[in-house]
């Protein structure tokens, strides 16, 4: 009855242990999610950001009132007097002296100068997120690359691995045939060294498996060693964009061009600024005082008014301001011309290297089927004694290689596809 029970317990356990492995199990958009959670350079996009909230904040805050209070206590060692020939002591004072102040002020015309600092505080928020954006459009990038490297790794490994079985395999032929003196000794050997070399084939396969989870999970935020359970084939998306489709969207949706527009608009602002120096600045104020020797008592006063700063002439250092402001938004209009070049020439390379990509697929599947029918051939022609050991070792090269330009082109098709939404902003 027991072991009958140990049995069960181990049952359970086992398949608890299987249904927690499952659950490791992640898909591309899984796997992008993780990422995004857990790579601390997000993170760090986050707290730019919310810098940059708290600096526009900070920018508003400068064009509300300005409120002041002061509260001040003082003691003489005698009240303050005047004497006076003929009429003894004035006081001119108490001993106990309160002051209690509030003064506010609000600027009421500056040029402009407040509300587009403002504005350019507000545009530094909008370009502190859209580099967030650039930075989860750049990791989106690196996972799905990492992803499909690990499926092609894997795959790569797999066609080694049969490799080593199909030569293993001719190799126990050559055996035979040497054996009943069929075939000479080199050619035994030849099938010996080319096993060998298999095998190290295979290892290398094995450590660029392990090599690509590695940097999958590293951009995972996870474990180095934490076992990676994913797909199996790397899908075949449809090109469905043209390329001047594609690139008319790049300029529409990059973020490093509306970042650059927003910069030109934050050089435009500047040169307003810049101009405010010009004009004159107003603001009003108003104070509430209370003095005297008992705080809740004595007299108060309160005030009104407006006032103007005009700064007449400062040596023309305002005209040189704003032409330096003016040559900014010149620069900047040029480098955002030379982006746009750039970003559609990333845009025409990626794809094309799609298309590229897609034909050598169509090309490789065909040679897979070809290079399987001549390894057919090539070792029935062997067996006949027709055909060399070296034929039918070249013929299971050629596949293998057959197999793996099918798989790379695969994999380049896809991270091509994701190239090319990465190109376009909408990745």
């Amino acid at each position: 009855m027991s072991r009958r029970i140990l049995c069960g317990i181990l049952g359970i356990v086992l398949v608890l242990a299987g249904t927690a492995f499952a659950a490791e199990y992640m898909n591309l958009q899984d796997s992008i999610n993780t990422a995004l959670q857990n790579n601390p350079s997000i993170k760090a996009q986050d707290q730019e950001v919310m810098g940059k909230d708290m600096e526009q904040r900070s920018s508003f805050g400068e064009m509300l009132p300005e409120v002041t209070l002061n509260y001040g206590y003082a003691r003489l060692n005698e009240a303050p007097f005047l004497t006076v020939s003929g009429m003894g002591k004035i006081l001119l004072g108490t001993k106990e002296n309160y002051e209690f102040t509030i003064e506010a002020t609000q600027p009421l015309f500056t040029g402009g100068a407040l509300y587009n600092s403002y504005r350019i505080s507000k545009n530094n928020y909008y370009a502190a997120d859209l580099g967030r954006q650039t930075v989860i459009r750049e990791l989106k990038q690196r996972v799905i690359e990492a992803y499909y490297g690990v499926i092609k790794a894997r795959q790569v490994y797999e066609v080694a691995q049969s490799g080593v079985s199909s030569i293993k395999a001719h190799l126990d032929v050559a055996n035979a045939f040497y054996n009943q003196g069929m075939i000479p000794k080199n050619d035994l050997l030849e099938a010996q060294v080319r096993y060998a070399e298999s095998e190290q084939n295979l290892i290398i396969a094995d450590n660029a498996i392990k090599l690509a989870e590695s940097g999958l999970n590293l951009l995972l935020g996870r474990s180095l060693a934490e076992p990676v359970t994913i797909d199996t084939e790397i899908p075949m998306a449809t090109l469905v964009e043209s390329l001047d489709n594609s690139t008319e969207t790049a300029l529409q949706m990059r973020q490093e061009i509306k970042t650059i527009m927003l910069q030109i608009d934050n050089a435009n602002k500047a040169i307003k600024i810049s101009r405010a120096g010009y004009l004159p600045s107003i603001a009003a104020t108003y104070t509430y005082e209370r003095i005297g020797e008992d705080p809740d008592v004595e007299d108060d006063s309160w005030s009104v008014g407006v006032g103007m700063s005009w700064n007449i002439f400062e040596g023309g250092s305002n005209y040189y301001d704003v032409s330096s402001a003016k040559t900014v938004s010149s620069k900047l209009g040029y480098l955002l011309k030379s982006l746009q070049d750039q970003i559609s020439l990333e845009v025409k390379n990626a794809f094309l290297s799609a298309q590229e990509s897609r034909a050598r697929t169509t090309v490789a599947e065909k040679a897979i089927d070809q290079a399987k029918e001549n390894l057919r051939i090539q070792k029935d022609r062997y067996n006949l004694q027709v055909a060399t050991t070296t034929n039918v070792l070249d013929a299971q090269a050629l596949l293998d290689q057959a197999m793996k330009n099918y798989i790379t082109a695969r994999s380049d098709y896809a991270k091509a596809i994701a190239s090319l939404h990465s190109a376009m902003g909408t990745l």
